[in-house]
């Protein structure tokens, strides 16, 4: 009797055991079936971000080998270069992992992959801008202030590393701050199911460093933004007032003497020759001489005029450094534009405090999605930029292509 109740305790156990297998089989189906179905959702956010790298990786390590190797090394051309370096660690690190985040919507278990791609996301965005601010604060002592002491590449080097030390510094609290969270999957079934993202924490002890780490950075933002905005105003007042007293000047520089002004000038000449013609002793002088005078006398009188011709004359600007000037202003334009969104959206959601999949619509995420990988457009455009107003550069990259084929 008891062999055969301990027997049916087992079949029990057994079968408990069976069936609990079943039902976290079944929900780890359920969960791939519900990721799957996300996926598919997001195909428009990953054919962006594959678009994106497609032009980051082509166009980035172009851009370090041509201002890198084929052009004359200045400030202007090093800090390119950096941005470049910028783009590239972007292009190669960042762009794949997001398209892995948004395929495993719900199962991105890889928490320091997650990690490492928010610290290279901010990295990278903080030596960008400050980069932008070092080109910015070249162009304005380049075209503003001509006569002070002008950046050189020495400078530049220890710029740039500042820029990697101070990008570091400000970026290393993603490590901690973000990782494969546990966040809940909304669903028809009327189960509590949890998958896995790549997010911040959403632990209560760590909301309060999660609000300054996202204040501090947006604030970052918002005030260099406006320094660049103001640096490029002042060049760009500069280089106006230049042109316009340049438009002023070139009226005056072809016109000639006026009649009165030739009178004067040889009167006075003529005059000069009666007064040594009149104090000679002998009271002859050779024609030669006496014409000679007179030119010597007009020559000298036409020097003069030109003189102060020439010391009316603007302090030219050199039409190389508003070229490369109005690049940067464009991709500095491009830089803002492409981060907003991104940083928007993400303070948005720390003000939230749930996931984003909890709140949105499925078009609405799909356009979040996008939104807060916005910044993507900057490494990847930059590039192009130069491609589109550089002509030496344009050449040289098509030059490339050709010989590929």
């Amino acid at each position: 009797m008891r062999a055969h109740t301990t027997t049916n305790k087992m079949a029990s156990n057994n079968s408990t055991m069976l069936s609990n297998d079943t039902f976290l089989s079944d929900r780890v189906a359920l969960i791939q079936q519900l990721n799957d179905k996300m996926a598919r959702l997001m195909v428009p956010a990953t054919v962006y971000i594959c678009i994106m790298m497609v032009l980051g990786l082509v166009g980035n390590p172009m851009v370090c080998y041509y201002y890198g190797a084929k052009t004359k090394l200045t400030t202007n051309t090093f800090f390119i270069v950096i941005l470049a370096l910028y783009d590239v660690i972007v292009c190669a690190i960042s762009m794949p992992t997001e398209i892995a985040d948004i395929e495993l919507f719900y199962t991105f278990e890889y928490n320091v992959a997650c990690k490492i791609l928010r610290f290279v996301n901010y990295f990278a965005g903080i030596g960008s801008i400050l980069t932008l601010v070092a080109i910015a604060t070249d162009r304005f002592k380049k075209i503003c202030r001509l006569t002070k002491p002008q950046m050189g590449i020495r400078t530049a080097k220890f710029v740039s590393l500042g820029i990697i030390g101070i990008a570091i510094l400000l970026s290393w609290p993603s490590l901690v701050i973000y990782g494969s969270i546990q966040v809940p999957i909304p669903n028809t079934y009327g189960l509590d199911l949890m998958g896995a993202d790549c997010t911040s924490t959403k632990e209560v002890a760590y909301q309060k460093y999660v609000w300054v780490f996202n204040g501090v950075h947006f604030l970052l933002f918002v005030v260099l933004s406006v320094v660049l905005i103001v640096l490029y105003s002042i060049i760009g007042h500069t280089i106006f007032s230049h042109k316009k007293r340049l438009m002023m000047y070139t009226p005056n520089k072809n016109r000639t003497p006026s009649s009165t002004e030739v009178e004067t000038s040889l009167s006075d000449c003529s005059q000069k020759m009666e007064d040594k013609m009149k104090g000679t002793e002998k009271g002859v002088i050779k024609p030669q001489t006496a014409t000679q005078s007179l030119f010597t006398s007009i020559k000298r009188h036409s020097t003069v005029s030109k003189k102060s011709t020439d010391s009316h004359k603007p302090s030219g600007i050199d039409s190389e450094a508003v070229k490369i000037t109005v690049v940067m202003v464009i991709v500095t334009i491009v830089f803002i534009v492409s981060f907003l969104p991104y940083l928007s959206l993400t303070v948005w959601r720390v003000v939230k405090r749930q996931h984003e999949a909890e709140f949105l619509s499925d078009a609405g995420l799909v356009w979040f999605k996008i939104g807060s990988r916005s910044f993507l457009l900057n490494s990847s455009l930059n590039p192009w930029i130069y491609g589109i107003f550089n002509s030496n550069f344009r050449q040289f990259f098509f030059g490339w292509i050709c010989k590929k084929r």
